[in-house]
């Protein structure tokens, strides 16, 4: 299948939506004291990258674009007006910060002004909630995407995530009459959505490592093609300053209280799922190789999940759900030119989970062991990474601004089933037991079927903002053009090509069924 999209949108007013951006803009005037408009006016900017200078228009009005989230300072300079700064500016993903700098006649010295921009953002309408890397640090959830998607208004999730207990698997959702399908993933700016899984990620997350995540509910850009919820997610950069952080996060099984099993529950019910431990471990660090002209910023975590499992084993132990979660980031920021800046990033996240779906139809020796599996059946790590990103925006005097950007996602992994034996890869399991499912109980023994699936996409995009007046109104127009092509390719097998269906009341009766491996089953998506 082959779908071609071109968007070219036309907004007045500056009007900019929610979704697939990783910055925020600062739009501003500047005044005289009596209200008359001041043009030509030097206004400069710093905060976490190199400062920034632009000149007020004939309008006074002037604007700094494609900002990273965080806050900033600002400084309004004219002969003969002395100066004023304005600090604690809050730029937001996606947002729109409105300034307005007043200059006093005749006044020698500088003017500083500590009050923030005001939060309503005029220039656009949306639903969603924005949260920052203090509210994810300080507020105690689950530490992950789906627990963050469950505090937005309007969003309903399939499950509770109990301190981290169910950060090891996806959540399904639904919001304002869509399901999870109709959702799209973005970090960073690119589009990561799995094609394979719609509404998936092709990802797991360190949850320390985003500077800001923004979960939309409607509004969204018009480079949107889905109706559902966006999740947009900003991982941190290197600034001039050397800051870091690391983490240890433990939860034991003592600690947890005992659960009681209702008196109606216990002839079905004698145990429940637990924690059995989960370790968080992590460490970021970021800062300037050169300052005012290279950032470079750099994370890594390992997350371990280990659950008990209702279910027994055949020696009467309870079962086990392990789940290792590895994530390293690296973010290269770069400004060689006052007009221009450059982003290099590189993502790796890798999920290792074994026991995956055991339960009284699925016994340990029919669980799959899964992880990541990218191209050429090969293991991912920075050097083959689960995304990476380059990223310029040039500015063309003070009206044109384009910025071009390549990516490449890979997401895959495979479901294999343990056979009694740990099985990791799918040799392992096709070259073990056949498997056996019992026509009366349904429970399935001895070994399960091999499903691996490897998903990678590429996407490029350019876009652009050009700004112009007529008569007294200043006016913005957005144009750009996307591309993204995404395959699936995938293998569905049995061990020895056969599954054995049995038996019948009196024990006998047992049904071989041929179950030849679907091979490379592909499509593409462009």
């Amino acid at each position: 299948m082959t779908v071609i999209v071109a968007v070219l949108c036309s907004t007045l007013f500056a009007v900019s939506g929610f979704a697939q951006f990783q910055t925020g803009n600062i739009y501003g005037r500047v005044q005289a004291k009596d209200g008359s408009l001041l043009p030509g006016v030097t206004v400069t900017l710093t905060g976490p990258a190199a400062p920034q200078t632009t000149v007020s228009d004939a309008q006074g009005n002037f604007r700094f674009i494609n900002l990273d989230p965080g806050t900033y300072a600002m400084k309004a300079e004219l002969a003969g007006y002395g100066a004023v700064t304005r600090t604690g500016i809050q730029v937001r993903v996606a947002q729109n910060a409105d300034v307005t700098m007043t200059l006093n006649p005749s006044v020698a010295e500088s003017i500083t002004v500590t009050a923030e921009a005001p939060l309503l953002d005029v220039r656009k309408a949306g639903t969603g909630i924005d949260v920052s890397k203090v509210e994810l640090q300080n507020i105690p959830t689950g530490r992950d995407p789906w627990v963050i998607m469950q505090q937005t208004p309007g969003v309903l999730m399939d499950r509770i995530n109990v301190g981290g207990s169910e950060s090891g698997q996806q959540s399904g959702y639904v919001s304002k009459g869509t399901d999870s399908s109709q959702s799209a993933w973005n970090v960073d700016g690119v589009s990561i959505t799995d094609v394979g899984a719609l509404g998936s990620t092709p990802t797991y997350y360190d949850f320390d490592s985003f500077e800001e995540m923004q979960i939309t509910t409607g509004g969204s850009d018009p480079r949107i093609k889905t109706p559902g919820i966006q999740m947009n997610f900003v991982t941190k950069r290197g600034t001039n300053d050397f800051k870091g952080s690391g983490r240890w996060f433990q939860t034991n099984s003592s600690w947890q209280a005992k659960p009681k099993i209702p008196a109606e529950a216990t002839p079905y019910l004698a145990r429940v799922n637990q924690i059995d431990r989960i370790e968080d471990r992590g460490i970021e660090l970021g800062g300037p190789l050169w300052k005012d002209k290279l950032w470079a910023w750099g994370s890594f975590s390992r997350n371990n999940i280990n659950l008990l499992s209702s279910t027994l084993t055949t020696t009467g132990a309870r079962a086990f759900d392990k789940t290792l979660l590895e994530n390293e980031n690296v973010k290269i920021n770069a400004q060689p030119f006052t007009s221009n800046s450059f982003v290099l990033t590189d993502m790796y996240g890798d999920k290792i989970k074994l026991g995956r779906n055991v339960s009284p139809l699925r016994p340990p020796e029919t669980a799959w062991n899964q992880a990541d599996v990218y191209r050429n059946n090969s293991k991912g790590s920075l050097f083959n990474p689960t995304t990476w990103k380059a990223e310029d925006t040039q500015i063309f005097g003070s009206s044109l601004y384009l910025t071009g950007m390549y990516s490449e996602v890979q997401g895959g992994f495979h479901l294999v089933g343990d056979a009694g034996a740990g099985c990791t890869t799918a040799a392992c399991t096709l070259a073990g037991p056949v498997a056996w499912i019992d026509a009366n109980s349904g429970v399935a023994h001895r070994n399960y079927l091999v499903y691996e699936s490897v998903r990678p996409s590429s996407q490029a995009r350019v876009d652009g903002s050009k700004f112009f007046d007529i008569g007294k109104t200043n006016n913005e127009l957005k144009f750009g053009f996307g591309y993204r092509h995404a395959g699936v390719n995938s293998l569905t097998a049995w061990p020895g090509n056969q599954l054995v269906i049995c038996c019948d009341s009196a024990g006998g009766g047992g049904v071989v069924l041929t179950r030849n491996p679907t091979t490379n089953f592909h499509y593409t998506v462009k």
